[in-house]
């Protein structure tokens, strides 16, 4: 049986079709000027720094008003906790209606969120919410929004591009991302200084606001998709797929380690600045340093998978992680402290980009939102058990103590790849 994905709209030019004789893939960065993907990209982006004002905000008020790293840490459990619980589900309704329409509402709930917390901070002060439950529970409903929000990105992209295209797609969306990390933190960390958290709050909001709108004027492409064999439509098709395929199951553990070893930038940034002798304002800079350094490497991230090849770019991806966090742990000087991160930054771009890749290409049409939300609980939804990690341990011994800890799991995931075989030409997971 035959099925059409969620309508595009009437509007959508012909030439997005594909040919009978397919054009060459577009460079990267021409995509921006794609009248249906351009509008994705900003608004991905806009959203996306938006988040980075609500993280650093978050982490900053709770530090002030608890001083603890464990329940900084909470802030990142709430946030990527419902991930964990809520994204195979949002698959299930992404490979059953339209990923346009379901990510605008995704948007909207977060708004709400983002925006009640400004208007009470804003109104009673960090110091009237009385301690950290209002941010918590703020933070408890932009992370619903936002594990519905992530896998319609992620299966919303082929649609948006011709197939020869998707490596660069992948490639930018990639880049919102940690574009946004770069930009984000540096001016929320100015915000904060100048206005205080509740603008910060307010520019988050705004921000969901901005990507709704960018949605509303792209056309995604329409789709004919193949009902999996089975006729399986349930939350188990996509874990059966997973299961079922050689490579899905390495390519998540794999996302998995990487969405771990990416945690101590916002759980331990707060305690690493306080190390320094720094205030509010470099907890953003520590941030964005990570952030400049993927960005930076978003520039030459498919020289390096053509030259090393899927399974050597991604254990160089894990190494370089591991460098930067080991290297923070040991920085003498913040200059050192920066540069450690953007090193971890640059490996994390290659392993999202290679991981998310791998993935994309692999999966049915009929299964794509379902096995991206598994993407995306791999990548997202450990980040919560990571974050307690990080906390506790740097609570009960040192900041330097928990990021070695962390710095070990892309290593061990390194050493793991070596034994992935499969019948790909890459030779792995990438």
């Amino acid at each position: 049986m035959t099925e059409t994905a969620p309508e595009a709209d009437p509007g959508r030019p012909p030439d997005r079709d594909r040919d009978a004789t397919p054009a060459p893939p577009a460079r990267p960065w021409s995509l921006l000027t794609d009248r249906t993907f351009g509008p994705f990209f900003l608004g991905s982006l806009v959203s996306n720094a938006g988040n980075w004002f609500q993280n650093l905000a978050a982490a900053v008020v709770i530090y002030a008003v608890t001083g603890s790293n464990t329940l900084v840490g909470v802030v990142s459990v709430l946030q990527f906790g419902a991930t964990l619980v809520l994204s195979p589900w949002a698959g299930v309704a992404g490979d059953r209606f339209d990923r346009r329409r379901l990510l605008v509402a995704a948007q909207l709930v977060s708004f709400v969120g983002a925006a009640g917390l400004a208007v009470a901070v804003a109104l009673v002060g960090v110091d009237g919410l009385g301690g950290p439950l209002p941010v918590f529970g703020a933070t408890l409903v932009i992370g619903v929004g936002y594990a519905f929000s992530v896998p319609m990105i992620q299966a919303i992209v082929p649609q948006l591009v011709r197939r020869e295209d998707l490596d660069s797609a992948i490639a930018l969306s990639s880049v919102t991302f940690n574009l946004a990390r770069a930009i984000g933190p540096a001016l929320a960390g100015a915000l904060i200084g100048a206005a205080g958290a509740a603008a910060a709050f307010g520019v988050n909001a705004a921000s969901f606001l901005v990507l709704c709108l960018a949605l509303l004027v792209v056309h995604p492409r329409p789709v004919e998709v193949e009902q999996s064999d089975d006729g399986d439509r349930s939350i188990r098709g996509g874990f059966r797929w997973a299961r079922a395929d050689p490579v899905a199951v390495p390519i998540l553990l794999a996302t998995l380690a990487l969405g771990w070893a990416s945690d101590p930038v916002n759980t331990l940034s707060p305690a690493v600045a306080d190390g320094f002798g720094h205030t509010d304002a470099f907890v953003g800079a520590l941030v964005s340093a990570f952030g400049a350094g993927a960005a930076a490497t978003a520039l030459v991230v498919e020289r390096i998978r053509g030259r090393l090849g899927g399974l050597r770019a991604t254990q160089l991806a894990f190494l370089l992680i591991s460098a930067g966090l080991i290297g923070l742990a040991f920085s003498p000087h913040e200059v050192l402290g920066l540069a450690a991160l953007a090193l971890a930054g640059a490996g994390f771009l290659i392993g999202v980009t290679s991981l998310n890749g791998a993935l994309q290409r692999r999966v049915p049409e009929s299964l794509r939102g379902r096995v991206m939300a598994l993407w995306s609980v791999a990548l997202l939804g450990s980040r919560p058990f990571a974050a307690l990690v990080d906390g506790s341990v740097a609570d009960l011994t040192t900041t330097s103590t928990a990021l070695c800890v962390a710095g070990a799991v892309p290593i061990v995931a390194a050493l793991l790849l070596r034994r992935v075989r499969t019948p790909d030409t890459e030779g792995a997971p990438a």
